[in-house]
């Protein structure tokens, strides 16, 4: 069985003939044999990556924290959306971002793609309505059980974000995807086509549910996977986890210079390996009474084989020419009777900058599973009752902002849920001192009117991240002030991180769609249309439109000013100049010009006529031509 998409775009099960027929022993046409992955609705889902928008974010300063000082960001609203508008802005400089995508369990999606089934939907093309239209609840609870959402749904849903999350990723960014069983192979091969299986960095096992899920039928899952793929090709150690010194001088004993090293033995340690099939690599080196280590022949030095005490002939790590080149980090100790030849292994890279710890695929502490993610979640909100069910702990999210994102990166997670992401960015920036800083994007679903969050007043999941990051942010802050007044003499405080964040609404653009087809106009409608900004729109809302069109970064700074009784804004010192009122008088325009913007723009109602138009442009090229102006 396969799944096809029906003329009317709903998908369906069907027979696979080419499969049946190799199944039955017909390979009569094996050369249409091909390695792809496919699926119902995937061309839709590839052009609706590329797709135009008429959207807009709005301000929201009243539910904000530090509006005009903070670099983080909290946008409310669909993420294919969010993604779109970002992407004018933000393309190739966020260095790391974190999914935690719905999973295929069979529930309906929220996401309101085109591409996207309704439960109703679900339930009619799984033949759950008997001929006069009634649900047949039990047959929807087998087909739900048996085969869950169709796997299309899923998959064209992921494509289009995934697509525009590669275009937001910096050449050095690393994305990671937590996935379950269910769908973490199609998320796998998506990732192969979109980012390309050369830049598949690792698919890790992480401990989730220690006594396993007792819903799974034969086996309890205990872990869910971490897919982690990079923009381009990283160099070895690039995605890792930094060490502290105390780590360092645990694992690196030795030191040389100021440089902390280890002892590897230079030996291949596997039998699978040795004289007999790699001969290049067995060859003998010569070890002084004092155990420097030589490649040269010399009467007066031991000369030491990669030989096993039972006479096992084995192999270097290390070719000849290699030990050569790098004879320095060759030194030998003698044990018992016989001499071993070890190489260094350096803790840090030749600048002493740079310390890493390499990532295990397994990762089983208690720290990072759902209970421990509860655990970080209740303690805030002092609730017994789960408000927000299973949300990832702040120590898996820490991990992986530690592998992938420098102290001063931005991080980006389209799927926040609770918002641990931003609760990591801000503990890790306390505990560290770096300058994260995160852009957190999440659909309002609306809490189930029976739920504890609803019975608490929150009315959807944005309300409950966002109160999460205000409640965390000065649970933090407290913390770094209660630890700077506990300080000795001559230690350093601790900076209080950014715990502020903006909040912007996704919605419809700020301006009337004004055009029209001569058929479709009459005089009397000519007025309705004088004004092409939409009633409730305040300047503001105008302002921030602007933004992706001038590639300002939404966390700019904003003032305001009053001349002449008029509104004037400068953005970002200047980068921009804008008045939306009505009727500017030439004088404000000759005040914004005396600032030397690189952009400037007024509204078309803020001119009273062609004339005031024509002076607004010629004031610019006296006073500033290098300022590029627009009218909207």
């Amino acid at each position: 069985m396969t799944e096809v998409l029906d003329e009317d775009g709903s998908v369906r099960h069907s027979i696979d003939v080419e499969a049946l027929k190799a199944h039955v022993g017909d390979i009569a046409e094996d050369k249409r044999e091909r390695y792809q992955f496919t699926w119902p609705g995937k061309q839709k889902a590839r052009a609706e990556a590329i797709r135009p928008i008429d959207k807009t974010m709005r301000p929201c300063v009243d539910e904000s924290v530090n509006w005009d000082t903070t670099e983080n960001l909290y946008i409310e609203g669909d993420n294919l959306d969010a993604l779109k508008i970002l992407r004018e802005t933000y393309a190739g400089k966020i260095k790391m971002i974190y999914i935690d995508p719905p999973y295929n369990t069979g529930h309906d999606f929220v996401y309101n793609d085109t591409f996207a089934h309704t439960a109703e939907e679900e339930r009619a093309e799984s033949g759950a309505f008997d001929e006069d239209g009634n649900v047949l609840d039990a047959a929807y609870k087998v087909n739900n059980e048996s085969n869950g959402k169709f796997h299309s749904d899923w998959c064209s849903m992921m494509y289009p974000r995934l697509v525009l999350a590669r275009d937001l990723l910096s050449e050095d960014g690393v994305i990671f995807i937590s996935i379950d069983d269910n769908e973490v192979w199609n998320a796998k091969r998506i990732m192969d086509e979109v980012f390309g299986q050369g830049f598949f960095i690792s698919c890790i096992a992480a401990l989730n549910n220690p006594r396993g899920r007792n819903q799974d039928k034969y086996v309890a899952t205990c872990h869910e996977s971490l897919l982690i793929f990079s923009k381009r090709s990283l160099e070895p150690g690039a995605v890792s986890i930094r060490k502290t010194d105390e780590e360092v001088a645990a694992d690196y004993p030795e030191i040389e210079n100021g440089r902390r090293y280890r002892l590897l033995e230079l030996r291949n340690t596997h039998r699978s390996f040795g004289k007999f099939n790699r001969p290049n690599l067995y060859y003998p080196l010569y070890v002084s009474e004092n155990g420097l280590v030589s490649i040269d022949d010399d009467p007066d030095l031991i000369p030491v084989y990669p030989i096993w005490p039972d006479g096992f002939e084995g192999c270097w790590t290390w070719g000849k020419e290699k030990s050569r080149q790098e004879i320095s980090d060759l030194v030998a100790r003698q044990v018992g009777d016989c001499w071993k030849i070890y190489r260094k292994a350096w803790a840090t890279s030749d600048d002493g900058k740079n310390v890493f710890k390499q990532v295990k695929s397994l990762w089983s502490d208690l720290e990072i599973t759902t209970d421990k993610g509860q655990a970080d979640f209740n303690s805030l909100f002092d609730a017994k009752d789960k408000l927000f069910q299973s949300p990832k702990s702040v120590a898996l999210l820490s991990r992986c902002i530690q592998m992938g994102g420098l102290d001063s990166s931005i991080v980006l997670d389209f799927f926040s849920g609770s918002a641990t992401t931003a609760h990591a960015v801000m503990q890790l920036n306390a505990e560290d001192g770096g300058s994260r800083k995160f852009i957190m994007v999440q659909l309002p679903e609306v809490c189930d009117e029976k739920s504890e969050a609803a019975k608490a007043g929150y009315k959807n999941i944005c309300e409950i991240g966002k109160e999460r990051i205000r409640r965390a942010g000065a649970k933090i802050a407290s913390e770094v002030e209660e630890s700077n007044a506990q300080l000795k003499l001559g230690e350093e405080p601790k900076r209080v991180p950014d715990i502020g964040f903006r909040v912007l609404k996704i919605d419809s653009s700020n301006f009337e769609d004004v055009q029209r087809t001569p058929d479709t106009l009459c005089q009397d409608a000519l007025f309705s249309l004088a004004d092409n900004v939409k009633p409730g729109r305040t300047p503001e809302d105008i302002l921030f439109q602007l933004f992706p069109k001038l590639e300002i970064p939404y966390t700019a700074r904003i003032d305001s000013f009053d001349i002449c009784g008029k509104t004037v804004y400068s953005v970002d010192d200047d980068t921009l100049v804008a008045c939306f009122d009505c009727e500017v008088p030439e004088d404000v325009v000759r005040a914004m010009a005396q600032r030397e913007p690189a952009w400037a723009v007024l509204r078309d109602a803020s001119f009273t006529g062609d004339d005031a138009l024509a002076n607004f442009e010629e004031i610019f090229k006296t006073l500033s031509p290098e300022t590029k102006t627009r009218v909207v």
